[in-house]
């Protein structure tokens, strides 16, 4: 690895090598810290959502011998943690906790990478400082961390982990480092294109800095169709099925205005994920804002001399990948900068050089952390709405009155059919259905959903069973388009604890 040295670097860091208990102090903090913020969140808001419960169903499938290669019902999010939670889901059943174990661990497992990473770029203080403030900042990511949302934590790991090899291999070429750096390309691929956000810098970097270790393509190579197999021999049996993006929504200019206006100010944690109001009023938001941005212009200054090039390449590129992906329309969380969050990390923590300057940056990310979190609680910011209405957080009444009416198969909108089949066991499942397109089949309304739900075993048992009620939210915008033909077939109309339910005629 070719770098040069900055004397004046390492004068400026001399304050904290020589504060290294205060270092282990404010590493401490931050831990206990992080997973204090962690336990709160789980506590406040320990309803899970449909994606998580599709993943536990997932996990509970694999136990009995299936191996789905992707998220049910589309082509890309590799099962890696799906396969994670199985040994959980096995020994504790279908609990919210059980599956939100894995991403948690996995995050945590990425705090831990972030520090190996920063000790091959800056000196040892200030990567732990660096993994100490991405376990503690942002509030999204905080949120996200607690979360069973399929491919987030593993392809961060994934990631971290070859821009880690990448940095090894710089400083020493090693077989073991090629094999391990094509395993985790592959893996990382399948897990979720969005590795190539760390991924394709880091190669292109360790190419500039050692040109023959692009003789070493055939090991990397290898090793990565390894790793990437289950993503290979599913697009082979479907025709190549995970490369046929969808259609863009919004255009690259849009993206690019969420990207700077929304989404890169949510992950520096001055904005409130889902509302977008400022954490700390708009003056102080924005003030702060271009600070970060001054910060990032300074250390782009000393590229060229800079250890912390590949970072910075890495940052440099991402808005590219984020301007052509079609997906980042949203801009109401970052999601989509998961895998820049250690970056922003590591960029920050390289400028913590002195006591003051640590104490004070620790301390403001995890305030704007627990008042972006207190702000999420208070709002209820990241409940799931569908059908026009906010999806209760409580479906036990619902659940009571299915099992009260022998229900064993419920037609319901694809944010209440996953939670049914997951809170109650499998007792009860739900059919992900679109009742905009239903009609009567052999005396019974049929939601003609020619997907089947994303998972056509739950689908197909639901056509199967003459008796299979219809769920709706009450208060919804669909119950009142579908309700004329529901009473003309004979449904009975229900209502428990937020939901309506029309039960099959006898």
């Amino acid at each position: 690895m070719r770098t040069t040295e900055n004397p004046a670097w390492r004068l400026r860091a001399r304050g904290l090598q020589h504060s290294v208990g205060l270092t282990h102090v404010l590493v401490a903090a931050g831990a206990a810290a992080g997973l204090g913020l962690r336990l709160w969140v789980l506590d406040a808001e320990g309803t899970l959502d449909a994606d998580e419960a599709v993943w536990g169903l997932m996990s509970r499938r694999m136990l009995d011998g299936e191996f789905p290669v992707f998220f049910w019902g589309q082509a890309y999010g590799g099962t890696q943690e799906a396969v994670l939670g199985a040994p959980l889901v096995a020994a504790f059943g279908l609990e919210p906790w059980a599956i939100r174990a894995v991403p948690l661990a996995l995050w945590a497992l990425a705090a831990v990478l972030v520090w190996r990473v920063g000790r091959h770029i800056m000196e040892e203080h200030a990567a732990r400082l660096a993994a100490a403030l991405f376990w503690v900042w942002p509030a999204y990511f905080i949120w996200k961390s607690t979360r069973a949302h399929g491919f987030y934590g593993s392809v961060l790991v994934l990631g971290l982990t070859v821009l880690l090899l990448t940095l090894r291999l710089a400083e020493r070429r090693c077989r073991r480092d090629l094999v391990l750096l094509g395993l985790a390309l592959g893996c990382g691929w399948w897990a979720s294109p969005q590795i190539v956000v760390l991924a394709l810098p880091a190669l292109l970097w360790l190419v500039w800095e050692r040109r023959e270790i692009a003789r070493a393509w055939p090991t990397v190579g290898l090793a990565a169709a390894a790793g990437a197999a289950p993503w290979l021999i599913a697009n082979v049996e479907h025709g190549w099925y995970s490369l046929r993006l969808g259609d863009a929504q919004g255009t690259a200019f849009e993206h690019a205005h969420n990207l700077a206006t929304a989404t890169m100010p949510t992950a520096l944690g001055l904005r409130v994920p889902f509302s977008l109001s400022w954490v700390a009023g708009v003056h102080v938001g924005i003030a702060l804002y271009g600070l970060a941005l001054l910060v990032f212009w300074l250390l782009l200054l000393r590229f060229r001399t800079s250890r912390l090039r590949p970072l910075l390449l890495i940052a440099l590129l991402f808005p590219v990948f984020y301007v052509l992906s079609p997906y980042t329309w949203l801009n109401t969380e970052p999601r989509y900068l998961a895998t820049l969050s250690p970056v922003l990390a590591l960029l920050i923590g390289s400028t913590l050089t002195t006591p003051r300057r640590a104490v004070l940056v620790l301390a403001a990310a995890l305030t704007l952390s627990i008042a972006a979190l207190a702000e999420m609680d208070r709002h209820d910011l990241s409940a799931i709405r569908t059908e026009g209405v906010a999806v209760p957080n409580d479906i036990g009444p619902l659940l009571r009155m299915l099992a009260a009416h022998g229900v064993e198969h419920a037609y319901a909108s694809y944010w209440v059919a996953w939670r049914i089949t997951f809170e109650s066991g499998e007792r009860i499942v739900g059919a992900p259905s679109n009742h905009l397109r239903a009609r009567v089949r052999g005396g019974r309304v049929d939601p003609h959903d020619e997907g089947l739900g994303r998972y056509p075993p739950y689908y197909e048992r639901a056509q199967q069973d003459p008796d299979a009620a219809h769920v709706f939210l009450a208060g919804g915008d669909v119950e009142p388009k579908v309700r004329p033909l529901l009473d003309r077939t004979g449904y009975r109309r229900l209502e428990a604890g937020g939901f309506v339910v029309f039960l099959a005629p006898r």
